[in-house]
């Protein structure tokens, strides 16, 4: 059923990253990439496919900004998700200082991400 709703705007089930476990994960073993508008944390995953989680807090703005904020991240990723290099968890954190930030910033900032992600692991410091 999947496959064959490829006109699809929603992301399945499947494709979201929803248990706080799972971004704990992503946010603990994964690696950053950091953007203006945004910040986008991954992990390679064993799963079929790439999932997506969002953390869009009230510092962006009133409910009608972040659900607005959330609908084109999603939109951004729905539309990139093919050209992954590989089956990721990703959290998208949007910036509370850059507040609404346009489709094209973001589709922008996700591109960046994928180039950079395709680049190779980079070293990373150690916690402490």
């Amino acid at each position: 059923m999947d496959e064959s709703a490829a006109g699809r705007k929603t992301l399945s089930p499947r494709e979201r990253l929803l248990r706080a476990p799972d971004f704990t994960r992503v946010f603990r073993r994964g690696r950053c990439f950091r953007d203006r508008v945004m910040r986008i944390h991954c992990l390679e995953s064993r799963m079929d496919r790439s999932r997506l989680g969002l953390v869009v807090s009230r510092k962006v703005g009133n409910a009608v900004v972040r659900n607005r904020v959330k609908r084109r991240l999603r939109s951004v990723f729905q539309g990139r998700k093919s050209t992954l290099p590989a089956t990721l968890d990703i959290v998208v954190v949007a910036s509370p200082k850059h507040g609404e930030g346009t489709f094209e910033e973001y589709a922008r900032a996700f591109e960046k991400f994928i180039d950079w992600y395709r680049e190779g692991p980079r070293r990373q410091r150690s916690r402490r």
